[in-house]
């Protein structure tokens, strides 16, 4: 009984901090109008429009295939060749589950945490790899994995997650140095910008592994690297191990960044209930193409009639609406401090 009595009362402490960010410290640092921000992150192996390009198409080769050492979900190592660039590139890649999503590996919610940044960020400050789901032809795939079977019935090709391997990163020791976030602007400016975006998303899994920081030490920018467990997962299906970055833990976040998200209305997120559309071409091999309309009002993954998409839930996508409207709000009542 006095288990349960701690379990349920870490899920109230954890559900309370939905409803804003508090405990800010006042900042120390003569707010600046620009950061030094490159103007592509070497951060990115090709630019992330470009990637999501190249993920999307069906003109590459499997050259190889990895576990990884680390994470979880049987994520892989995979290397491509795309012949119209002539080089190789890397991928992180997750077989999508016969469900087509699950509690962890979750692709619908991959490919929504990559495009919710895109609501206040401009491509070079990306935090969230470029992800896609592609369906990789079924016996080119056996061949450098084993004998996947398709996830939709009828099918001859099996359904991965790509995110793309990102370079020249590390595993950060500590995510947030405190003192360093009040000193260093350029510091601040990245880490502010990926707590703003593991708000938004309502991030819920925040082991080591899932961060990444850039080895150029004098423009750390941070990378959120799986996303699987964000947008309000189920209690308790949720890492609350480990300190969350589902609420603002910053000193302060960047007002470039918040008045981006302020003329946004409801209707501007129903692009999140699909983010990504799959159709079959009349031969059982599903590819992407442009969103058509919703196959389900509600939003999250539907699958039928050779057509498949992937995204967001209505519900979840009110929860964002509701976390950017709290988040101005405090900001404009000074509680949240902007620079």
């Amino acid at each position: 009984m006095r288990v349960l009595s701690l379990v349920l009362l870490a899920g109230v402490l954890t559900l309370g901090c939905i409803s804003g960010p508090r405990g800010f410290e006042p900042v120390r640092f003569e707010p600046v109008e620009s950061l030094p921000f490159t103007e592509r992150s070497p951060n990115w192996p090709v630019p992330p429009e470009q990637a999501m390009e190249l993920l999307r198409s069906r003109h590459y080769d499997i050259r190889a295939v990895k576990r990884t050492k680390s994470g979880t979900g049987g994520a892989m190592k995979v290397r491509m060749h795309f012949g119209s660039l002539n080089r190789d590139l890397d991928f992180k890649v997750k077989l999508v589950p016969q469900s087509l999503g699950g509690i962890n590996n979750s692709p619908r919610r991959e490919m929504a945490a990559y495009s919710v940044q895109t609501l206040f960020l401009d491509p070079p400050d990306y935090l969230v790899p470029a992800t896609a789901v592609h369906c990789s032809a079924l016996e080119r795939w056996r061949e450098v994995h084993g004998n996947d079977e398709p996830q939709l019935p009828g099918s001859n090709c099996v359904m991965i997650a790509a995110s793309l391997w990102l370079t020249d990163v590390t595993l950060p020791d500590a995510v947030y140095d405190k003192q360093r976030f009040l000193k260093d602007p350029v510091y601040a400016g990245y880490l502010a910008d990926f707590n703003l975006l593991t708000y938004l998303v309502d991030h819920r899994d925040g082991r080591r592994g899932n961060v990444l920081i850039s080895k150029e030490d004098d423009r750390r920018q941070v990378f959120a690297i799986d996303n699987g467990v964000s947008f309000g997962p189920m209690w308790p299906f949720y890492n609350w191990f480990v300190p969350n970055w589902n609420v603002l833990r910053v000193a302060a976040l960047r007002k470039s960044s918040v008045d981006r998200l302020r003329p946004l209305e409801r209707k501007d997120l129903d692009f999140l209930l699909a983010v990504q559309e799959l159709r079959d071409n009349g031969s059982g091999h599903y590819v992407n193409v442009e969103r058509g309309p919703l196959l389900d009002d509600n939003g999250g993954v539907q699958a039928r009639d050779g057509i498949v998409q992937f995204g967001l839930t209505r519900r979840e996508v009110d929860d964002i609406w509701h976390r950017v409207r709290t988040l101005i709000e405090r900001v404009d009542e000074g509680h949240i401090p902007v620079f």
